[in-house]
């Protein structure tokens, strides 16, 4: 998107921004529907002198010792989506630490040990298939 000049409130936050963000690219793109259908999912992130924005326009300036009458570069970008779990076990204990088992030929770690704070110890393999189960591994538990 070309370079636009547009005049703030003080009080906008990323998400005014990102409607006014999306009405230009739109603009740009105007009849293209699938760019359409495509820009009103996505979330963007905007920067202020290499620094996010995450409260109000207002916030940041005085953080970064600016004056509101100052001219400012928002710089914009794709937000990153929040991951999305892929596969779940469910245990009965809470989890106290993970741990990737090392392996002797260099390749990817496929096994891994989880501590509970119950004590118990389980070592799961590639696949997450359970290979190992100790049960009150240290004394205060």
């Amino acid at each position: 998107m070309p370079l636009v000049e547009i005049s703030l409130s003080t009080d906008s936050t990323a998400k005014d921004l990102t409607k006014i963000v999306k009405q230009l690219l739109l603009e740009e793109k105007e009849g293209d529907e699938a760019f359409e259908r495509e820009i009103n999912t996505k979330k963007f992130s905007f920067m202020i002198n290499d620094t996010f924005l995450t409260l109000n326009i207002h916030e940041l300036l005085l953080h970064l010792n600016l004056s509101n009458e100052t001219v400012i570069d928002i710089n914009y970008l794709f937000a990153l989506e929040k991951p999305k779990p892929t596969q779940s076990n469910p245990c009965d204990e809470w989890i106290s630490t993970i741990a990737p088992l090392s392996h002797i030929i260099n390749e990817k770690t496929k096994s891994y040990a989880v501590g509970f704070f119950n004590g118990d110890v389980k070592v799961f393999g590639s696949g997450h298939a359970e290979l190992l189960n100790i049960t009150q591994m240290h004394a205060d538990s």
